[in-house]
């Protein structure tokens, strides 16, 4: 899908009829248009905006509420009473087909006061579509749905028309704005979204929704209403299924509303970091507050490695707590005259069964308190199963084992111990020393309050997390419940011939659902591997900066790390310049269309003539590389030819040799706005010349 032409009339800085046409060359796709600042370069991109979603954006120089779309000099001309129009005509191709979309408003003078230059709308704002099939125009139809046609073309399929070709929530992807344009304050749900609608999972994940998923009404459930059935148990079935539905749709609601609130919210914490961020005077204490939190959680993280591996050797440390008995087992064993008291055959049994006879094999008198009955109850003492002869010499090795493995137990246990303080006192004394900037920070600004609402906002965040994860949880129990149920009212109706026909659609509802799983899981697989394969390599090339690497994180957002700072490695960079933000995007932007390109191209590799759902971004880009330095430009700028379907950019004369986009644009597609001096309105002019 490409753009072919937009026509302005009388739009903004545009007087009259104002046209540009763009390149759909396959190899030089690109589309310039020079101009200074103020000169109306950024009045095209709102030209996109409101041509194709009635949308404008507020720009450095006007709020989007004060903007007036009809042409100054127009409306000075107008007398009371009289009508003028603003109109966007955009034209699109693809292949053989032609769409053209025209926007329409008209306007009226509220008086002629040349101090005044106040209009209102006349009447609501008219869109219109025109399809061109092999040269062959059709007819004009109206987003009214007052048409010819009212069954294909009913209220609202002009911009349905148009949101299928260039969906609302990916216009910040090929409608760049590379003075404001940032995801900053975009949602992890909104970027995953727009990304699977780029790769087509959404295609599937409706269907899915269609055919089982979507609660309130889906196919599978209307199917399942229609089977009939009789007795108690299919009633109670039946009332069961009905309030398992009604909890569901309540956890849906809750899940909903905490999600929504949490969005509340977060745009709120966003708002208050923000005022924080852009209070903190002094840069380098943010810098260093960052820093410092870094470090932090690196010492925190190795005290906590250290700590579980001193638990670890305390799981196998009996020999440890033993070891300050081993010298004086060793001293006892000593003063024991071991040698030669283990008698063979012998053992207490023996000894017990002589002195009860009272008679020594010798044939001498075992006379208690006599010499001889002393000897036999010290030899008692000394054999089985009270023997320590032979028992104690193993038991004396042993005790070397133990003293030899103690020893090492004990400088693991001492170096590790070591470590746990060394990083326990750096993350304590990094704390100090960031309570003490932050302090700082907040007296230079008095953002104590805003601190302690922003705290609060992060508190209300978690638990709208926590209590829409507990629907979740709940959801998904009920669910479980409800297919139980199914299965055994499936059972109960297997007899009725009647529903032998809704069966069949029931299992050809399931294969459906089934295969459409299949192709999300596949579409969705590998997406953020993927993807940070494709950011790595895009960011080497477009990102001059040897120290850093950038990296997706689950939140959908590109980080940027340095690899060490000091003893810290992999440490977040807090404080990208507006410059480095913008390259960041593009790198972003461009390593999600290549992907796409990549999926397109593996999919026709492998012979799938199937419809995709893959869509191919066209790029429009206003002032892209203001911020950017030449280097930069010049990296950045030859990678968006290669994997954007079309590229239109507005930029400055200065970042025109810099960008060397002259090797990917055709001459006829080079402009340049043009503004007399004392003149209010600007024209566009075809500069092959100046090329």
């Amino acid at each position: 899908m490409k753009f072919k032409s937009i026509k302005l009339h009388n739009f903004m800085r545009y007087k009259d009829d104002n046209i540009l046409n763009f390149s759909c060359d396959p190899l030089k796709n690109v589309t310039i248009v020079l101009g200074d600042n103020t000169f109306g370069k950024t009045t095209l991109a709102q030209a996109f905006r409101w041509g194709l979603y009635e949308e404008l954006r507020s720009t450095n120089y006007v709020n989007k509420k004060d903007i007036i779309l009809l042409n100054n000099e127009v409306v000075e001309l107008m007398k009371p009473g009289q009508r003028e129009f603003v109109s966007i005509e955009i034209v699109m191709e693809d292949g053989d087909t032609q769409w053209k979309f025209t926007r329409k408003a008209f306007f009226k003078r509220k008086d002629t006061s040349r101090n005044s230059l106040a209009i209102t709308q006349d009447g609501s704002v008219e869109l219109t579509m025109l399809i061109t099939e092999k040269g062959v125009p059709g007819n004009v139809i109206s987003n009214t749905g007052d048409n010819i046609d009212r069954k294909t073309y009913r209220e609202g399929c002009v911009q349905d028309a148009i949101n299928n070709m260039l969906p609302r929530k990916l216009s910040n992807y090929f409608l760049f704005d590379g003075e404001r344009w940032s995801d900053a304050k975009a949602v992890k749900a909104e970027i995953k979204d727009s990304i699977h609608t780029i790769l087509g999972v959404t295609g599937y994940l409706e269907m899915k929704k269609h055919l089982k998923d979507n609660t309130r009404y889906n196919v599978l459930k209307k199917i399942q209403g229609n089977i009939q059935g009789s007795g108690n148990e299919y009633e109670r079935l039946k009332k069961e299924i009905e309030d398992l539905d009604t909890k569901i749709v309540n956890c849906e609601d809750t899940i909903e509303e905490q999600g929504k609130q949490f969005l509340l919210n977060q745009k709120k914490r966003q708002e208050l970091h923000e005022i924080l961020t852009a209070n903190h005077k002094v840069e380098e204490d943010q810098k260093e507050v960052n820093r410092l939190t870094g470090e932090i959680t690196q010492f925190e993280d190795y005290s906590k490695s250290s700590y579980t591996d001193i638990v670890k050797l305390f799981s196998t440390s009996a020999r440890y707590f033993a070891s300050t008995m081993l010298p004086e087992v060793r001293s006892l064993l000593s003063k024991v005259e071991l040698e030669g008291k283990d008698i063979p055959g012998v053992t207490v049994d023996t000894v017990d069964y002589l002195i009860n006879k009272g008679t020594c094999l010798c044939g001498e008198k075992l006379i208690p308190d006599t010499k001889a009955y002393n000897n036999m109850m010290q030899l008692r003492k000394v054999i089985p199963p009270n023997e320590i002869g032979g028992a104690a010499g193993t038991f004396q090795d042993m005790l070397d084992s133990w003293g030899q493995d103690t020893k090492e137990l004990i400088v693991s246990i001492e170096e590790n111990a070591r470590k746990f303080d060394d990083f326990t006192v750096h993350a304590y004394e990094a704390a100090d020393e960031k309570e003490k900037i932050i302090k700082r920070m907040d007296r230079k600004t008095n953002m104590e309050q805003v601190r302690r609402q922003y705290d609060t906002f992060e508190t209300l965040c978690r638990e709208c997390e926590a209590q829409k994860n507990k629907a979740i949880t709940q959801k998904e129990m009920y669910e479980g419940q409800r297919n139980s149920k199914i299965g055994q009212l499936e059972k109960l109706t297997a007899a009725n011939k009647e529903n032998k026909v809704y069966r069949l659609a029931i299992e050809y509802t399931e294969e459906l659902y089934k295969m459409a799983d299949i192709q999300a899981k596949k579409s969705q697989s590998g997406v953020l591997e993927e993807l940070n394969e494709i950011i790595a390599e895009n960011f080497t090339k477009m990102f001059n900066d040897s120290e850093k690497y950038a990296k997706l994180q689950d939140d959908y957002r590109v980080h940027v790390y340095y690899h060490s700072v000091g003893r810290v490695t992999d440490y977040e960079e807090q404080n990208l310049s507006n410059g480095e933000s913008i390259a960041i995007n593009f790198v972003y932007i461009v390593s999600i269309l290549e992907l796409a390109r990549h999926r397109a191209q593996k999919q026709q590799n492998e012979g799938d003539d199937s419809n995709s759902g893959i869509i191919q971004l066209p790029l429009v880009l206003d002032g892209p590389f203001s911020n950017l330095s030449n280097e930069n430009t010049n990296l950045v700028a030859k990678r968006l030819p290669e994997f954007a379907e079309q590229v239109i950019i507005f930029m400055l004369d200065k970042d025109w040799e810099a960008s060397g986009l002259e090797n990917f644009a055709l001459s006829e597609y080079c402009y340049r706005v043009h503004k007399e001096d004392k003149s209010n309105s600007s024209t566009l002019e075809y500069g092959k010349e100046e090329y």
